[in-house]
């Protein structure tokens, strides 16, 4: 993975020599883009490649030197190594016939379509009229050298096809660019620079085009179908345009009328899927969409029960194969659960989510430390289906000398924390201190490494500006909270989770799950006590629901609170309650259950509510245990993850309908309304979701990667019914991803697979620290709502009365900074 960039300038094409720029400003434009893009790729610092009028190409480092050229460009890049013996230099340069190309290459080749090839002048060429009959090409099925690295094979891949495409102008380079990034699958980012050729020089001087003593050439640019890697662009400088991996902060200057000129606010994601093409002399833009190839070799690879005889041997290491040897044991499957069909279409993502991972992690780049206490591979561990499905499968392709990291984030107020003496106990992390019990059960032979991570909200606030600037040009508070969970997962800093504490944490769910009037379980609790007390019924309901019954309103899938005069839960208990009131004209207040009658409240809640107010700064996390876990900023068993890799789930919710509002769509409309629901959120996801990620996740030098977005994993899903992929009749934590939930029983994390989805903001609560600082309460926080420094509690009446010109001598809730 690398940081990758691009700063060209057209002061020719404007016609405006106002719109022009000079030397030092572009020497500090360039300046500042190597900057943001070094993060991204610390292993080789970042380079740059100087391009102008006489068509001279300077390697120049630190910076170049602009001169007063027609036009001119600079291409950057940074490089993570991740493949191959030693790291390969970017921008790579490759001759083709009698020109020198440049690619700066941001991403992972884990597969590529082969064509037929024949020899045409000492190159290995494609063969002009290709039938698209070729086979998938691993590239992790080898040794790893030198020659396996993604960098040199697409610069092979570019070459070939340029070389045998059939027309001589530029539409067919562009066309066999095109086509050359259709045949790789893997998340991916590029800029290419292709100079013109003398005869498409010849060409366009007779046609009467504007040219240049020199072959100015073109720039190709774009991200992979999916728009897994990040890559934003800038066009709202006059006569530049401004391409980068990461958003920079260009300077603020003034225009000719002494306006000012923001050009942070023009950043633009890329659209995913598409070739662009740039004119380096007149700047035009044109686009080509990339082909989509779809592996043929899907079915074959789904066919039969799940291989046990593919498992990797490592080198100089035990096999794995007796872990996984009952993964396809009959009793992990149920049949009278899900039915047939939807077992085959287990096993057959099985399979293909099997490979993805193994592409994924295998050959893995190991920590600069060599230590066999560090890890080279982790997982975004939130504890629900989709992480721990995924460590489990790269358990059984990572050698069992080396650990796995399993990082958890949890947020909490410094206040909740004045003394130290609890540590955060989210939701995502109590399920996730659940899920990894089980994984050590279960896969007793890894060592799984469990980093907690645990983020006070002050600290949030020091790096709040170098976030914001991350997720541009997303901007709202939804979209900072999640990129503030990743970034700080990202960087992996936190403490070893110590079996006390694993213990501490089940007692605790354990005395919780006694069923009765002075302890009820909440709906969000009930998956997890269902876990810590190792409910492995088929469905995972049957204990709750004879003492909780549903409730009673058509619709609902809440639980009913015993006591309850409708039988219903506190939502509809208050819709029912509602026709009453209005005929009384008065508050009815006929359930004492949700409605205590004159403020009366039942020892069995309104005791325990009072105790725990009281206890909430005091207790332990889990309300038990004799046993004090570490604080959360205590240097007892600090750590930093040096996996360069990282796994993440993103994907298998909008996939296989995970979200709470996929159940109120199918109520609202059924599966039609469903399926398109979901296809539009998968189509949506390289905007809201992949871009910001990326940027968030790589800016520590390490790499995201997403199994659930695998090509073959994406088209096999596709052609699932929707009815085999989700049942929305069935309870939450059962129905949603029913196909994924079934993965999880085969390859043995039973108790887990009934776990309920929560957004990693809710999950991590972050989204209650933040809203809470900048709203004031999370009932008035929206996520649409654009994040800024001024954001904070107090904010607006602090400024109501400065422009009111009343001297404020109250102290208002501080403001982190106060933007003029």
């Amino acid at each position: 993975m690398c940081g990758i960039g691009l700063l060209a300038s057209f002061p020719a094409a404007s016609g405006n020599e106002n719109e022009s720029h000079d030397s030092l400003l572009l020497d500090d434009w360039n300046q500042l883009l190597s900057e943001t893009l070094a993060s991204r790729g610390p292993d080789v610092p970042c380079r740059q490649c100087h391009y102008h009028n006489d068509a001279a190409l300077e390697e120049i480092a630190p910076s170049p030197t602009a001169a007063d050229e027609p036009w001119s460009f600079t291409i950057h890049a940074s490089v993570l190594h991740m493949r191959g013996q030693n790291p390969v230099a970017q921008p790579a340069l490759f001759p083709l016939a009698s020109r020198d190309c440049a690619l700066c290459w941001n991403g992972e080749c884990y597969t590529y379509h082969e064509r037929d090839w024949k020899e045409t002048n000492g190159y290995s060429a494609q063969c002009q009229n290709y039938d698209g009959n070729g086979k998938m090409a691993e590239l992790i099925s080898t040794t790893c050298t030198e020659e396996t690295s993604d960098t040199i094979l697409v610069t092979k891949l570019v070459h070939d096809a340029i070389n045998a495409q059939s027309k001589n102008f530029v539409q067919g380079e562009h066309e066999a660019i095109a086509n050359a990034m259709s045949r790789i699958h893997g998340e991916f980012s590029f800029i290419l620079f292709v100079p013109s050729s003398p005869s498409e020089n010849e060409s366009t001087s007779n046609k009467g085009n504007i040219s240049h003593p020199s072959r100015p050439g073109h720039i190709y640019y774009g991200r992979d179908c999916l728009g897994r890697r990040s890559l934003v662009v800038n066009r709202s400088v006059g006569g530049a345009l401004v391409l980068s991996s990461v958003a920079m902060d260009i300077p603020i200057s003034t225009s000719d009328n002494g306006n000012l000129c923001n050009y942070n606010k023009m950043w633009e994601e890329i659209p995913p899927g598409i070739v662009y093409r740039l004119n380096t002399c007149t700047g035009e833009e044109t686009f080509l969409s990339i082909p989509r190839v779809v592996n043929k070799d899907i079915p074959d690879m789904t066919i039969g029960p799940f291989s046990k005889s593919g498992i990797p041997q490592h080198r100089n290491e035990p096999s794995n194969q007796s872990t996984i040897a009952c993964l396809m044991e009959p009793s992990c499957i149920d049949v009278t659960q899900t039915g047939k069909n939807v077992d085959v279409a287990a096993n057959g993502l099985l399979s293909l989510l099997d490979r993805a991972v193994k592409r994924r992690v295998a050959q893995a780049p190991l920590p600069k430390s060599q230590s066999t206490s560090d890890a080279s591979v982790a997982v975004l561990f939130s504890g629900g289906i989709d992480s721990v499905v995924l460590a489990a499968l790269s358990h059984r392709h990572i050698p069992l000398s080396q650990p796995i990291d399993l990082i958890n984030i949890s947020f909490f107020n410094d206040a909740d924390n004045e003394n130290n003496a609890t540590t955060p106990t989210s939701p995502d992390r109590l399920a996730a201190i659940l899920s990894y019990n089980e994984m050590l059960r279960r896969f007793p032979e890894r060592r799984w490494r469990f980093v907690a991570v645990d983020v006070p909200y002050k600290e949030v606030l020091e790096q709040e500006k170098h976030i914001l600037r991350l997720i541009s040009p997303l901007d709202s508070t939804m979209d900072f909270n999640i990129a503030t969970a990743f970034w700080f997962a990202g960087r992996g800093k936190g403490r070893i989770l110590g079996m006390d504490e694993v213990e501490d944490v089940e007692r605790g769910l354990q005395s919780k799950a006694v069923v009765g009037n002075d302890t009820m379980p909440t709906s969000s609790q009930e998956p997890l006590l269902r876990f810590a007390n190792g409910d492995k019924s088929s469905n995972g309901k049957e204990s709750s629901k004879a003492a909780r019954p549903t409730c009673i309103r058509e619709g609902c899938s809440r639980l009913a609170l015993h006591g309850c005069v409708f039988q219903a839960c506190k939502f509809c208990c208050g819709k029912f309650q509602g026709p009453i009131s209005s005929y009384l004209g008065k508050s009815a207040r006929l359930c004492p259950a949700h409605n205590p009658i004159n403020g009366q409240q039942s020892n069995s809640n309104g005791a325990r509510r009072s105790s725990s107010r009281k206890q909430k700064k005091t207790a332990s996390p889990t309300g038990v245990g004799k046993r004090q876990p570490a604080p959360p900023n205590s240097k007892k068993n600090l750590v930093t993850s040096c996996a360069k890799i990282l796994l993440s789930g993103v994907g298998a919710d909008e996939q296989m309908a995970g979200y709470g509002r996929h159940r109120t769509t199918y109520q609202r409309g059924g599966y039609e309304t469903l399926r398109a629901e979901l296809q539009m959120e998968v189509g949506r996801l390289w905007k809201r979701n992949l871009g910001r990620d990326d940027r968030c996740l790589s800016d520590h030098g390490k790499e995201a990667r997403f199994p659930y977005l695998d090509e073959d994993v994406m088209a096999y899903l596709e052609t699932l019914p929707l009815e085999e992929k989700c049942d929305m009749t069935r309870p939450l934590g059962e129905g949603d991803k029913l196909v994924l939930r079934k993965v999880a029983r085969m390859i043995g994390v039973v108790e887990c697979s009934s776990l309920v989805k929560r957004a990693i903001q809710f999950g991590s609560r972050i989204a209650k620290v933040s809203d809470k600082s900048r709203f004031g309460s999370s009932r008035k926080a929206t996520g649409q709502k654009k994040n800024s420094c001024r954001q904070r509690a107090g904010w607006g009446k602090c400024q109501s009365l400065m422009k009111a010109g009343i001297i404020v001598t109250k102290r208002i809730p501080p403001c982190k900074k106060i933007v003029a």
